[in-house]
């Protein structure tokens, strides 16, 4: 990935309940049961200690459960490290890149997703201090555990209390699920391909809703039941997210956060979960294993699966040049493609929900560009696509809301098509819209996707 937008949503990744560093990757080789969870060889650059014996004896069953669940055996030890949570949160700020972070951050702010004044630095360090419980690094290998966490399980062991339903053991099972992704899944040999905003979220989708899938189908193997039961009606899975009953992340940190900072984290995990459970239901496991050699391409595939399964490509957006912007002294910033799951939080602004579902469940395809102009000033061009007319007039509806709450948005729509621009100068933005209706009648010839 270079230091476009995504670079946001990829640190926040590493910061949810559930806290996968499954942004960077690496993997590789046998071991036996005795030392499955032993501690990392002395050049191990992370902080903190091995567990100990007591402890070892803690996590082992959480590695087996993983395995069974999973349908998927280590081929290699993984190593434990025990670190406090100052330990987490220095390791977390180490790996930030600033410059990269600022990048992203112009980007968004200047399609107001972001505030101004926001510092994402210091937000991304309050929630991952208040979200982790440990996390799988597959750059190393290594399972990383908090310090009270190792307490807390020690205790149950001693105690000769089951650990079923522990929220921190279901955590610790759902980062095993990532080290078994990472040896038999090829996890970190993925997570290099270079994607999209929105290619970047329905991967990490996968990801993490297969790990929050198998931590739920340990769950319902403890309760005597069989997680097909779930996944042959999906019904029942909605019911639980509906009511609550899948949780993946909560505290007042995350409850503030920007919608966009909190509703594609989530996504990655409910939504994700929803996906792996409608591969599992048409083929169980090994259904998710493929999907793994073939990845959803984009959030729209993610959250229909049956587009998925038709193999349904959203459309191919490509930005020309804009010289009337370069004429008013704007230049490129970075562009991307969002896709369907942020389009829906863009579409919420003003709106005291997280997401506008219903608005962008018709997306077809978008490109974005965001430009820097004359001292702090930005201006974004963003063309999108539709399933058709109907969808599009919908969506057109939406960027007006959108506009009347927050700032200058001026949507254009021709046909299936829909342009929005943002903080574009007046003069601008008429030769803009003259270059979209051209490219919006070629497309015409085609009327719905």
């Amino acid at each position: 990935m270079t230091g476009r937008a995504t670079i946001l949503v990829a640190t926040l990744l590493t910061l949810s309940a559930c806290g996968s560093r499954a942004t960077e990757a690496s993997l590789a080789r046998p071991q036996t049961e005795a030392h499955a969870v032993a501690g990392p060889p002395s050049a191990e650059p992370l902080r903190g200690r091995p567990p100990s014996r007591e402890e070892e004896d803690a996590i082992r069953p959480l590695l087996r459960a993983a395995e069974r669940i999973r349908g998927l055996r280590f081929s290699h030890d993984v190593p434990v490290r025990v670190q406090s949570a100052e330990d987490i949160v220095d390791f977390v700020r180490s790996q930030i890149d600033d410059e990269e972070l600022e990048h992203a951050r112009v980007f968004y702010v200047a399609i107001g997703l972001l505030p101004p004044d926001l510092d994402v630095r210091a937000l991304l360090l309050r929630v991952m201090g208040e979200q982790v419980v440990g996390f799988y690094d597959p750059q190393l290998g290594t399972m990383v555990m908090r310090e009270d966490v190792a307490r807390d399980l020690r205790a149950l062991r001693s105690a000769g209390r089951g650990i079923e339903g522990d929220e921190s053991a279901m955590v610790l099972v759902h980062e095993y699920v990532h080290a078994l992704q990472d040896q038999q899944l090829g996890l970190g040999e993925h997570y290099r391909d270079e994607r999209s905003i929105d290619g970047e979220n329905a991967f990490a989708s996968l990801v993490e809703g297969d790990a929050t899938l198998s931590m739920i189908g340990w769950l319902s193997l403890a309760a005597g039941g069989h997680l097909s039961a779930l996944t042959s009606d999906l019904s029942a899975l909605r019911a639980m997210v509906d009511q609550g009953g899948v949780g993946t992340g909560s505290g007042a940190e995350m409850a503030a956060a920007p919608a966009i900072v909190r509703a594609p984290l989530l996504s990655r995990y409910i939504d994700g979960m929803l996906f792996c459970a409608a591969l599992h239901g048409r083929g169980g496991f090994a259904a998710v294993d493929e999907a793994h050699l073939r990845p959803p391409v984009s959030t729209e595939q993610l959250l229909h699966p049956a587009l998925y399964f038709a193999h349904a490509l959203p459309e191919v957006i490509t930005l020309p040049e804009l010289p009337a912007l370069a004429a008013a002294g704007y230049a490129p910033h970075e562009e991307d493609t969002l896709g369907e799951l942020e389009m829906s939080v863009w579409l919420a602004i003003g709106s005291s929900a997280d997401r506008d579902r219903v608005a962008a469940a018709g997306w077809g395809g978008d490109r974005l560009r965001v430009y820097r102009g004359p001292g702090t000033a930005t201006a974004a061009v963003w063309w999108t696509t539709w399933d058709d007319e109907a969808e599009a007039i919908e969506a057109e509806r939406a960027v007006t809301i959108v506009g009347s709450h927050v700032f200058a948005v001026r949507g254009h729509r021709v046909g299936r098509a829909l342009s929005i621009l943002i903080d574009v100068p007046d003069e601008a933005a008429a030769a803009i819209e003259s270059t979209f209706d051209a490219w919006a009648g070629e497309l015409a010839a085609s009327p719905d996707r």
